[in-house]
């Protein structure tokens, strides 16, 4: 409530009183301040797609990382939030990282948020979620940054990636969430740093997640590096994951590529495996190759 002078305004309803005749012209002018101030503060804040959060939006024309730290420096519990354009892929292949969600919109979705929480100056969880529904933060504070390029973010989500791994073979859950999050991007910088964990990353586990999303992206450099890896990555358990990769790509392009490794690669678990994806794809081709090795 404000008083002054004997006028005064209750913040509930913005309910308008006055006590006194003088005046008048003087308090409309500043109610109207004061309502076009509240709608548009409002507005702005509609334009996010996060609900029941105490927002604060800063600029990232001056570098990601630098923002980052600069809310990790403070010290305090928050989540640092921005969007990105997406890569467009199925939505049941897109899992609910656990947020609850408003209201969701039909179209489907074109950008990313990318979330992370900080405590006690440190990032202890990675989050993406598709911008088709509104986020509830839950009453939390949440650092909106705005203007963020894609490739400076890749470039940051990779650093989980590379430096997350648990006893040199697996990959721990934030590197988990951070390479899913690499993958939902739309930057051809995302493509190119899947490829470069399927061919190089440090464990069985990183390489095999790397070309399950690679997959999800198709084209051309996708499957020469899933055939790549079948043919050259000296781990068995990352081979069967590049078998599963190819079940992953479309139709066209996948199914034949399974039946030449059903036919004729050397190892004989690759020809197993291709067998057994060929099996559950139920492409008529794979059908038509099963009664073939029947006939024989």
């Amino acid at each position: 409530m404000i008083r002054d002078s004997g006028l005064w305004i209750r913040d509930s309803g913005l309910g308008i009183r006055d006590s006194v005749d003088r005046g008048r012209g003087v308090w409309r002018l500043l109610a109207t301040a004061i309502l076009v101030t509240v709608f548009s503060s409002d507005a702005s804040a509609g334009q996010l797609p996060i609900a029941n959060a105490r927002v604060e939006t800063r600029s990232a024309a001056q570098g990601l990382v630098r923002e980052i730290q600069a809310v990790r420096d403070r010290g305090t519990p928050a989540w640092v939030a921005y969007r990105v354009p997406m890569a467009q892929r199925p939505r049941a292949q897109i899992s609910s990282t656990g947020w609850s969600r408003g209201q969701c919109r039909l179209e489907p979705a074109t950008e990313l948020i990318v979330l992370a929480r900080v405590e006690q100056k440190e990032i202890v969880e990675l989050r993406a979620h598709p911008v088709d529904c509104d986020l509830d933060a839950g009453g939390m504070s949440v650092v909106w940054l705005e203007g963020v390029v894609a490739d400076e973010s890749v470039s940051w989500l990779g650093s989980f990636v590379r430096d997350g791994t648990i006893g040199g073979r697996r990959i721990d859950p934030m590197a988990r969430s951070a390479m899913s999050a690499i993958a939902l991007h739309a930057a051809p910088s995302a493509v190119r740093a899947l490829i470069d964990l399927a061919r190089n990353g440090s464990t069985t586990d990183m390489r095999g997640q790397a070309l399950v999303w690679l997959a999800q992206r198709a084209g051309d450099q996708a499957a020469a590096t899933i055939g790549d890896a079948i043919d050259s990555d000296p781990e068995i358990e990352v081979k069967k994951r590049a078998v599963f990769a190819l079940s992953q790509l479309p139709p066209d392009e996948g199914v034949p590529k399974l039946i030449d490794l059903a036919k004729s690669h050397r190892n004989p678990e690759i020809r197993r495996q291709a067998m057994q994806r060929l099996g559950q794809s139920r492409d008529p081709r794979a059908m038509d190759f099963f009664t073939q090795i029947l006939l024989k």
